[in-house]
Order: structure tokens, then C-alpha cells, then sequence
């Protein structure tokens, strides 16, 4: 990690449960941490220090109860970046997943002297447009977002999934931000949504010298090309850090004023 303003946030002595944390943004924002003197509890399908599959009903109960565990029963913050995957658990773990490791956790957050959460979502979110699929979501209903996943994938059609996903995701953490869980009881709770990140799960996409250039093109700030994981563990170790006591609700785009320029001034 590069020396920036960020050093001096006093992570000391916190702890914090990072999932998603074996590669790209997660390692980067679990090893960012622990350099400012936090412990971090590394979660991830595989590797770290709780491994579980947050796809499934079960691997969602074992990681709150292996953090639970390891935690001692309190955590500072709780930054929930694992996503991606294959098509078919699209939904599960980049919606269902997100929310129920905020959820599951938020109660370990409150023997916090300044507890602090933060989801990982995309830009991708921009393109969604299946409504249904997103308020399918948003209902809880796993059941038929699972059937309309692998609809998507039989008609080879899985791309919108994880639009929709990460959308749903936005909304559900606006609407949590303020509840009584979360703002009620003193806890800020914000998304990042990145844009062009150089990851390995990008790498794909990236290593084409074509699509590098047509996705690069899109980013207004000729400075981002692309953006490293780094990057994204800075502002998303702000995000769970003490000296972030107003920010809440928001979703922060970090991806070079794609989202803007898809917008305009619309606030």
C-alpha cells in the first residue's frame, strides 16, 4: 500500500471482518487494514481465515457463526466485497449473500465504540433493467430470483444478472441506512460501486487490448486507466473508519465519472 492520508486513521486495535478476501479489492483492502494496525478476520469461498460459501443458506449461517467465534462477539467494521462468481449464483451471492453478511453480522457491531459498514457493488448497476428480477430481490424472494437465474442462463441471457444484483444491492443499503437498525443504532452503513478495476477477475476482459480500449474510453478522467485495487481500499477503508461519522446512506462510485456521465445532474 502507498502512503496516503489514510495511514494516519486511527484502525488501531479495531477489528473487522472482510469477505471476498483471497483476491483482487478484498486482499487489497484486508491487507491495507492490518498495515494500519487492525485485525482483519479474512473470509472467502476458499482461503482465510473463515471459509464459507456465502451463495448458500448454510455457508451464510457458518460464516456469521465463525466470525461470531473469532471475533470474541465484537467487530468495528464489516466491509462485504464478495461477488462475482458463476451465473447461476449470480443473485445468491452477489444480493443475497451481500445482505445477509450485513445483516448476520450487524449485531456483533454494536459493542463498537464507532462501528462502521460498507457493501461492494459496480457500476454495472447503471445497465440493469430487469425491474422484476431487482424488486424480486428486494422482497427477499430467493426462490424465484434463483428460478430467474437459471432462465438467464438457459437463454443464454446470464449477462443482466449481475447488473441486477448489484442494484438490488444499492437500493436494499439505502433503505437500510437509515432503519433503526442500522442508523438507529449508531451505525453508518455505505456502498462503493467501482468502476474499471485491473483484477484478476477482470483480467479477461482487460487483457483483449480492443475491449480495454472501448471500456476505458467511457471513463471521463483520462487519469484512471483502469483502477487498482489499492485504490478501492483506501476509500473503502475510510468508509468503515472512526473518523467517518456522517457519511451513510450513499453510493459511492469510484470509477473515474462513469456513472455521471450516464446520469448528467440528476441528483
Amino acid at each position: 500500500m502507498g502512503s496516503t492520508a489514510l495511514d494516519a486513521l486511527p484502525h488501531k486495535d479495531r477489528i473487522y471482518a472482510v469477505t471476498g478476501a483471497a483476491s483482487g479489492i478484498g486482499a487489497a483492502v484486508a491487507q491495507g487494514l492490518r498495515e494500519r494496525g487492525a485485525r482483519v478476520i479474512a473470509c472467502d469461498l476458499r482461503d482465510g481465515d473463515v471459509a464459507a460459501d456465502l451463495s448458500t443458506a448454510a455457508g451464510r449461517a457458518a460464516l456469521v457463526e465463525a466470525v461470531m467465534r473469532l471475533s470474541g462477539g465484537r467487530l468495528d467494521g464489516i466491509v462485504a466485497n464478495a461477488g462475482g462468481g458463476p451465473a447461476a449464483t449470480m443473485l445468491a451471492l452477489n444480493y443475497f449473500g451481500a445482505v445477509a453478511t450485513l445483516e448476520g453480522l450487524r449485531p456483533l457491531l454494536t459493542g463498537s465504540a464507532a462501528p462502521r459498514a460498507v457493501a461492494v457493488s459496480s457500476i454495472s448497476s447503471l445497465g440493469a433493467t430487469d425491474m422484476a428480477l431487482v424488486e424480486a430481490c428486494l422482497g427477499g424472494d430467493e426462490a424465484a430470483a434463483d428460478a430467474a437465474a437459471r432462465e438467464a442462463v438457459a437463454a443464454n441471457d446470464a449477462g443482466r444478472l449481475y447488473g441486477c444484483a448489484k442494484l438490488a444491492l444499492n437500493r436494499w443499503a439505502r433503505r437500510a441506512a437509515v432503519s433503526m437498525d442500522w442508523a438507529g443504532a449508531g451505525i453508518p452503513l455505505n456502498v462503493v460501486a467501482p468502476g474499471v478495476i485491473d483484477t484478476l477477475a477482470a483480467a479477461w476482459i482487460l487483457a483483449n487490448p480492443q475491449n480495454r480500449a472501448e471500456m476505458m474510453n467511457r471513463v471521463p478522467l483520462v487519469t484512471v486507466r483502469p483502477g487498482r485495487p489499492e485504490q478501492m481500499a483506501d476509500l473503502l477503508a475510510f468508509c468503515v473508519s472512526p473518523e467517518n461519522a456522517l457519511v451513510t446512506g450513499q453510493i459511492l462510485y469510484a470509477d473515474g465519472g462513469v456513472e455521471c456521465q450516464s446520469r448528467g445532474d440528476r441528483s
